[in-house]
């Protein structure tokens, strides 16, 4: 079962937004429509706290004061929605959040800005709402943050900003979930806009999206101290090459690792509404470095602003299933992948309202 939310087209006014609860059947293949949930707003991310079975939203709609929102819904017995509660963020166009259970008492809460160059680190109380803003995280002007991405150890944190050009790492104080910057790194290219990241279960590599470069970047991690190294391996995410001479028409997305650490996948959107993207996958060696490139596979519509990826946590029946959600075209897409080839089982249209920018499972 995951929670899908809704995202409005636009940047600034985007209206009411919905959140969507769907059942995947790992047996038959198969995505179900439960329930829809009118939302505090219309939220680009989500991420889940498991223990107190609550889910959290960036809200981007309706502005507080000149600032947007973070909200924390409840999950109920039939895996509906209810609203918890509601705070003001630090900008104008909150994107990722994150929470890490093992941080502070009851878990902390973490967010970031797209427009305005700032993070904050949230403590959340006994049932999972957001409580008390315990940290603001400064940016240098011209950032657009866009991700964050935590080793498995949970001992660094990494942002990634696209506008920078920069990749920061931090350290995780898990006493108080606080953070501290440790170092900046770039990545493969000027430009190349680092947009998302994910690291190995086993923590030794780190794997960045670009947006604008259309390329993934292969970085090692230094144990000891979380530095990257660049190791000059790049992956087109594209089948037209590395620098492909119609760069302009696409722009990278999502990067995700399956459970099992075995398979990496990547997703890409076309600009023009006309052309498809794409999710390409790549086989993972025992020790997290790139084996064999396995397919690229253009997706069912262009993706536009929302071709998001998310990987089943389980290693269950669905541990080969990811789910891709069009914000452009309102659709939920549930992919496998059997053997080289990933496939397309099922896709959910959602009609009357407005989907989907991203999801989180949730059991």
């Amino acid at each position: 079962m995951y929670n899908v939310t809704a995202m409005l087209d636009g940047t600034q006014d985007v209206g009411k937004g919905f959140l969507y609860t769907l059942l995947v059947d790992a047996d038959a293949k198969s995505l179900a429509l439960e329930h829809t949930n009118r939302a505090a707003a219309a939220h680009p991310w989500l991420s889940v706290n498991r223990k107190a079975g609550v889910v959290y939203g960036s809200g981007w709609s309706p502005p507080e004061d000149g600032r947007r929102t973070f909200s924390s819904y409840n999950v109920e017995p039939d895996f509906s929605v209810s609203l918890l509660n509601t705070v003001t963020s630090c900008g104008t166009k909150p994107i990722a959040n994150d929470f890490i259970q093992e941080a502070g008492k009851h878990g902390t809460f973490y967010g970031l800005d797209f427009v305005t160059t700032c993070g904050e680190v949230w403590s959340v109380d006994e049932r999972g709402a957001i409580e008390s803003k315990i940290q603001a995280i400064e940016f240098a002007n011209g950032s657009t943050l866009h991700g964050f991405t935590t080793m498995p150890d949970l001992k660094y944190m990494y942002i990634t900003n696209l506008g920078a050009n920069t990749i920061h790492s931090f350290s995780l104080n898990l006493a108080n979930g606080t953070v501290g910057l440790l170092g900046n790194f770039t990545p493969s290219e000027l430009g190349a806009g680092p947009r998302h990241g994910a690291i190995t279960p086993n923590g030794e590599y780190l794997y960045v999206i670009d947006e604008e470069g259309l390329r993934v970047d292969q970085f090692t991690v230094d144990p000891s101290n979380g530095s990257l190294d660049y190791t000059n391996l790049s992956l087109a995410v594209t089948p037209f090459g590395l620098t492909p001479a119609n760069a302009s028409l696409y722009w990278g997305d999502e990067i995700v690792i399956s459970v099992d650490g075995k398979t990496l996948y990547a997703s890409t959107r076309s600009r023009p509404a006309e052309f498809p993207g794409y999710i390409s996958g790549w086989t993972l060696n025992a020790d997290g470095s790139i084996g064999d490139t396995l397919f690229t596979l253009a997706t069912p519509e262009a993706g536009g602003t929302s071709n998001i990826l998310s990987v089943s946590p389980w290693t269950d029946a669905s541990k080969n299933m990811l789910i891709l959600t069009d914000q452009d075209t309102d659709f939920v897409a549930l992919y496998e992948l059997q053997e080289k080839e990933l496939v397309l089982l099922d896709r959910i249209n959602i009609i009357g309202t407005n989907c989907c920018s991203g999801s989180v499972w949730l059991d």
